[in-house]
């Protein structure tokens, strides 16, 4: 039996910056354009890699979000093809974001290209485990690489989490965990947290850490007799902005106590079919 503690609700301040759209736009400062440039880029795991076309002679390549005002890296002589780490799962940090930019310098000059990315998070087959915990599916819609900051289940819940789209919700000014962990292939193997990174495209399994279907203070019969309720599921995205979804669920059979979380209890059919409806 699980015995780590509930989630408890957080007050936090700031406001949530929404994702940007997807976009390929040039700045040329003194020399050639950015096609004459830049053959291609996409995405290897947690590496943006950007390719060069090959009559060009690149001198120096950096990586850099001048919003932030922030240089990340700078390779000399890099040749045809260069790649960036950008997504940092071990300390949920991300260079994905709307406004970096690669910078190449040739002989003929100095030229960099924006890479606008945006991040998208959509959740699915969200359901109830007996232990009170969640388990659901995220689905990268994004071409570069998610990276999971947190996730909320509030609502019409017994044991609610914070509001991760309320405007006073910051997660960079609190010590916030992201709440899921990978279940199976995607279980991490390490404290390197491979299992919050979803590829562009792709659908890993997850369940929460915290218990959004336990009652921290009891359940009587009436919790447990089965009613249609609505939560919202809520995905933090690392690098900013955040996507939910409403779902649907029951909560049925006998008040079951959480062994070593009395009074904290359970209905007895949570979970006996691993799922839950979901509206999005």
């Amino acid at each position: 039996m699980d015995r780590r503690p509930f989630l408890q609700t957080l007050a936090t301040g700031g406001v949530l910056a929404s994702a940007g759209c997807v976009d390929w736009l040039s700045h040329t400062r003194d020399g050639p354009d950015a096609s004459d440039v830049f053959e291609d880029y996409w995405y290897e795991k947690t590496d943006l890699v950007v390719q060069f076309r090959d009559d060009i002679d690149v001198q120096r390549v950096t990586l850099f979000d001048p919003f932030v005002d922030e240089t990340y890296e700078t390779i000399e002589q890099p040749g045809d093809l260069v790649r960036f780490p950008v997504v940092f799962p071990d300390r949920l940090e991300t260079y994905v974001s709307k406004s970096l930019r690669v910078e190449a310098e040739t002989p003929a000059g100095t030229v960099d290209e924006r890479i606008w990315e945006a991040v998208h998070a959509a959740t699915s087959s969200v359901g109830s485990l007996p232990n009170g915990r969640a388990r659901f599916d995220i689905e990268n819609q994004a071409t570069a690489p998610l990276l999971v900051r947190f996730v909320g289940i509030y609502g019409d819940v017994p044991n609610p989490t914070i509001d991760p789209q309320r405007d006073s919700f910051d997660p960079s000014t609190v010590n916030l965990n992201p709440g899921v962990v990978g279940v199976d292939d995607n279980r991490p193997l390490s404290p390197s947290r491979t299992d919050l990174v979803v590829p562009p495209a792709e659908t890993k399994s997850f369940e929460t850490t915290y218990a959004p279907f336990a009652f921290p203070e009891g359940a009587g019969s009436d919790a447990c007799a089965g009613d249609e309720r609505t939560g919202t599921i809520a995905v933090v995205h690392a690098s900013g902005g955040s996507a939910a979804y409403s779902f649907t669920y029951r909560l049925d059979g006998e008040p079951t106590l959480l062994e070593g979380q009395e009074p904290a209890a359970v209905c007895g059919g949570t979970g006996s079919d691993g799922s839950a409806g979901i509206n999005q």
